[in-house]
């Protein structure tokens, strides 16, 4: 009976062991991935803070699966060193164009030409929609909103486009654009871990229903804005 009990009790530290590890890795995971998505979101954290966060979870899970190494170390620290960098000139770019459209008054033309076509705000908002999506699938999101953003602003600020509106319909062209081929990203992230024997053709047609969803939930806030708008304007009051 005492062996029998030891033996239960061998069984039972063994799971708990296991227990643990899974729920240490599973809390090093949540700290990864789904923290730094959803706190700047909800207000809790600046996207610095959650992505400091991030950074030192990886590091414990890459030394929980024995993969942190010098060289790994350094792939990464140049891996983060050349897309910032990418993103930076992209920033002082956008920012020098945007500075040059204000001091040149192309901004103010383009929104006297739009006042003075007799375009309806709805025609404006959709001719604005469009454009994001044709962008997205050559130009890559931050690009895509640091060019059109400038021009874009100061149109919605006049009378007629929510700006609540305005700014969920972008985000989904925005989304649309990591879709839609040939600039897709997750795209070509899924067929590098995907089998040998899937064709990128493949990916592109497993795709195709999520776009289809995206663009009819766009049409429908575009002619119910309230799907958009309610939400906010209960919180906020």
């Amino acid at each position: 009976m005492e062996r029998l009990s030891r033996g239960y009790g061998a069984i039972l530290t063994f799971f708990a062991a296991i227990a643990g590890v899974l729920l240490f890795v599973m809390m090093l995971l949540i700290c990864a991935d789904v923290l730094p998505r959803n706190l700047p979101a909800a207000g809790f954290a600046t996207p610095t803070e959650v992505a400091a966060v991030g950074a030192f979870a990886t590091l414990l899970l890459a030394m929980a699966y024995r993969a942190l190494s010098v060289k790994n170390l350094w792939r990464s620290l140049r891996g983060s060193v050349a897309i910032s960098g990418m993103i930076l000139f992209i920033i002082v770019a956008a920012t020098t164009f945007s500075q040059v459209l204000g001091f040149s008054g192309g901004t103010s033309a383009m929104i006297d030409l739009i006042g003075g076509s007799g375009l309806s705000p709805a025609v404006v908002l959709a001719i604005m929609m469009a454009v994001l999506i044709f962008l997205g699938l050559f130009v890559d999101q931050v690009s895509t909103m640091l060019l059109t953003l400038p021009f874009f602003m100061p149109v919605v600020k006049r009378p007629g486009i929510d700006e609540t509106r305005f700014g969920v319909m972008f985000l989904m062209c925005m989304q649309l654009g990591l879709l839609l081929p040939p600039h897709g990203m997750p795209l070509y992230t899924m067929k590098s871990v995907a089998p040998k024997h899937i064709r990128m053709g493949r990916v592109f047609v497993a795709v195709t229903p999520y776009v289809i969803f995206s663009m009819l939930l766009l049409a429908a806030i575009f002619f119910f804005p309230a799907i958009a708008t309610w939400f906010p304007n209960a919180v906020v009051g």
